[in-house]
């Protein structure tokens, strides 16, 4: 074996072994929706969030995740950004009649409709949209 197959040898297996060694559980994606600032901790970090400025001293992923489902209020800020345009009929009916292929094709419980969190979805989506009631 000449020395140059050595080193591609050599510095192959060094490239081996670090990737072995990069494991770990990986970070959450919670994280893409706060400020991680500096490590307090094992996996935890100051965070501070994006959409209403709420800061810990040492957020953990699971709080973060009930913030944003239960605590956060991002309608301020969302309206900043999304202009409020009437729908016409034809374009409602599109909307409904997509929803209901969804919701049929799917097996979706048509109780979902009546869920506070399913209607804020819709209308983050689209803010003028009114759902269906029936």
């Amino acid at each position: 074996m000449s020395s140059s197959e050595e080193n591609i040898s050599t510095s192959t297996s060094v490239i081996e072994k670090d990737k072995k060694h990069l494991g770990g559980r990986p970070g959450s994606l919670v994280w893409d929706y706060f400020t991680k600032g500096e490590k307090t901790g094992k996996g935890r970090y100051k965070a501070t969030c994006d959409f209403c400025g709420t800061s810990w001293n040492r957020g953990e992923p699971i709080k973060l995740e009930s913030h944003l489902a239960n605590h956060c209020n991002t309608h301020g800020k969302l309206d900043q950004y999304v202009s409020v345009i009437e729908l016409d009929q034809q374009k409602i009916k599109r909307i409904h009649l997509a929803w209901a292929r969804a919701f049929a094709i799917c097996g979706i419980s048509w109780n979902i409709i009546e869920n506070p969190f399913f209607i804020e979805a819709l209308k983050e989506t689209n803010l003028s949209y009114k759902p269906p009631t029936c």
